[in-house]
């Protein structure tokens, strides 16, 4: 992700910057994202052409600030450094659950829009920079946890949500909790 301003993150910026997110998404929902142009995202936001580039180079960049925005928040929810061992405990799963559950709308319409690869990616470099620093094992069990759980919350929000968020917790821990015992067994 490319932010022209990095160092220029007042509380003005980010509004704004979530302003120019908020109206790609509401676009996003009313034309494919091929077609949404720069100038329909400033004048959906009341922005300048300018402003817009003040910030961002691309459209994408722009959708990946507001995903990075996201994770921040969410980084601001979980106390102390995030370990694989904390991943897989069912409060941390459940927490995880209920956070991202208030930006289902932006993720369905990013993979409705064929933007789905943004989310993983974002999902991705959060395990990375996050997790692996503090993780002793595998970069595979990141990538297979953050894909799991990326998908199967996806899955979840489109299916209208028929489980109950403590019962998608309890069924994930289920699974990553079997896996990891099948997984024993191929270790040396």
């Amino acid at each position: 992700m490319q932010i022209r301003n990095k160092s220029n993150y007042t509380k003005r910026s980010l509004f704004t910057r979530q302003c120019i997110g908020d109206a790609l998404l509401a676009l996003m929902e009313e034309m494919p994202y091929e077609q949404i142009s720069i100038s329909d995202i400033c004048k959906k936001a009341g922005i300048s052409r300018m402003t817009f580039y003040h910030y961002f180079y691309t459209k994408t960049d722009a959708v990946n600030d507001y995903i990075y925005e996201i994770f921040e928040a969410y980084s601001s929810k979980v106390s102390g450094p995030v370990s694989i061992q904390l991943l897989f405990e069912y409060d941390h799963i459940l927490q995880a659950i209920l956070f991202f559950d208030h930006y289902a709308a932006f993720v369905l319409t990013l993979c409705k829009t064929g933007q789905y690869h943004l989310v993983s990616e974002a999902v991705n470099t959060y395990f990375i920079e996050r997790v692996m620093p503090v993780y002793t094992g595998s970069v595979y069990d990141l990538y297979f946890y953050s894909g799991a759980m990326l998908n199967i919350f996806i899955k979840w929000e489109e299916n209208g949500k028929k489980e109950t968020p403590e019962k998608l917790a309890g069924i994930i821990k289920g699974l990553i909790d079997g896996e990891k015992e099948k997984s024993r067994k191929y270790v040396g």
